[in-house]
């Protein structure tokens, strides 16, 4: 008789499924607040550039503290930044919930607490740049544009559930969505304290502000106009999402829980898009042409809007809402994937920290531009929005034409004359 054959170890089960639902749960929380916060600034008398700068201040600390926190995921591992992110945004949805609960007899008071809570919740901002470093770490480079389409359906499910939580909470009580929302947070990261296995294998081995510096990665030309289109791409999405909620109010006298809803068919369309639609599309279409479709569709979402201004239909509404949800959908994680493939393994968390950090410098300027655009006309604002992002598609198909010649060059070259494309 032949000896038994010893048995086999299972494979690993992956934790992409547990990072799934801490995003979601996180994404939850986010999606709670954001709807309401030009609701909470306008109770202590807000001016329509005041909401936008409410948005502006947290942006710029994400700006500050994206890249850093990226960085230091490289080296320290994603695990203790996804914990430190999850619970500053719960010590700032607490803090936006003591603000509303209050009774100020000087609203600028007031209002100082809900920008001290952007501010907590700016500087704490690395958990979507060290979530997608993790999705790279553990996944081979021909399933990301799946696994980053998957992660952006938890944000979109965020968005759909969320604003609605939101919504009806809000509506009853104001310091009880900020609750609900402290609460997501605190449980998902709790998830990753006591479930979620670290996926950093190799930390990077540098010390000081070399190690905190993503500058060395705009040394790569294809990653440097990468990051560059999504600023613009970003400024563009932020100048809509800044007066949003206050043009659905004046034009369509919508409170916040139509404002809730409306938020919630956003997020159901990125579910669909993300969750079902992104990885079929990229392996018939291929990545770039999904990103460059993206910002088309929605700079003509943004000429839809045009036309609500004039003709306030729901129909029209739904519709623009729809195009640019699905637009959006199809850049956010095809473009990200693109960035994935331009950064070494062990530059993740580095490459998307700049990533991200550049999309929150948009936020900076966006929204308090727009502020100031939607004060004048509120056409004008969409019009403006649509341009950057038709320009933004102009330019993704400019940096897929150098990166295909690049590679083709590379290609070309024989093993001994071969050399790195990008500088390391």
């Amino acid at each position: 008789m032949s000896a038994a054959l010893p048995a086999r170890a299972p494979a690993p089960k992956s934790p992409f499924g547990l990072l799934f639902l801490i995003v979601l749960v996180d994404m939850l929380g986010f999606g709670i607040i954001i709807p309401l916060l030009p609701f909470y600034a306008l109770h202590f008398q807000a001016s329509s550039v005041q909401v936008g700068l409410l948005l502006s201040v947290y942006a710029g600390c994400q700006f500050i503290a994206a890249p850093i926190l990226g960085a230091v995921s490289d080296r320290v591992g994603r695990r203790p930044v996804l914990i430190f992110s999850q619970f500053g945004s719960a010590a700032a949805s607490i803090t936006l919930a003591i603000a509303s609960a209050i009774t100020f007899s000087n609203p600028a008071l007031g209002l100082g607490i809900v920008y001290m809570s952007r501010l907590v919740d700016g500087f704490s901002g690395g958990n979507i740049s060290a979530a997608q470093a993790y999705v790279a770490d553990i996944t081979d480079p021909k399933d990301r544009a799946r696994r980053m389409g998957m992660l952006g359906a938890a944000f979109g499910i965020g968005f759909a559930i969320g604003p609605g939580i939101g919504g009806v909470a809000g509506h009853f009580y104001p310091w009880l969505a900020p609750l609900i929302a402290a609460t997501f947070s605190l449980t998902a990261g709790t998830l990753v304290m006591l479930r979620l296995p670290e996926s950093l294998t190799q930390p990077v081995k540098k010390h000081g502000w070399q190690l905190l510096s993503s500058a060395r990665l705009l040394r790569k030309p294809v990653l440097a106009q990468l990051t560059c289109v999504w600023f613009l791409a970003m400024f563009a999405f932020v100048m809509s999402e800044a007066i949003f909620a206050l043009y659905l109010a004046k034009r369509y006298h919508f409170a916040e829980l139509h404002v809730g809803l409306t938020f919630m068919l956003a997020g159901i369309i990125i579910i669909i898009v993300q969750g079902r639609l992104i990885g079929p599309m990229t392996r018939v279409l291929g990545e770039w042409h999904v990103a460059i479709i993206g910002p088309v569709l929605c700079a003509a979402a943004m000429l839809i809007y045009t036309q609500t201004v004039a003709t306030p239909l729901i129909a029209l509404l739904v519709l623009a809402v729809i195009v640019f949800a699905t637009g959006r959908s199809m850049l956010t994680p095809s473009i990200s994937t693109l960035v994935s493939h331009e950064a070494k393994g062990n530059e993740q968390g580095a490459a998307f920290g700049l990533f991200h950090g550049m999309g929150s410098l948009a936020r900076v300027g966006g929204p308090a531009i727009a502020g100031l655009i939607y004060d004048q006309s509120m056409r004008g604002l969409f019009l403006t929005a649509g341009t950057i992002l038709a320009i933004s598609g102009v330019w993704l198909l400019l940096v897929r034409n150098m990166s295909q010649a690049r590679h083709a060059a590379l290609n070309a070259t024989t093993p001994d004359d071969q050399v790195s494309v990008d500088t390391p």
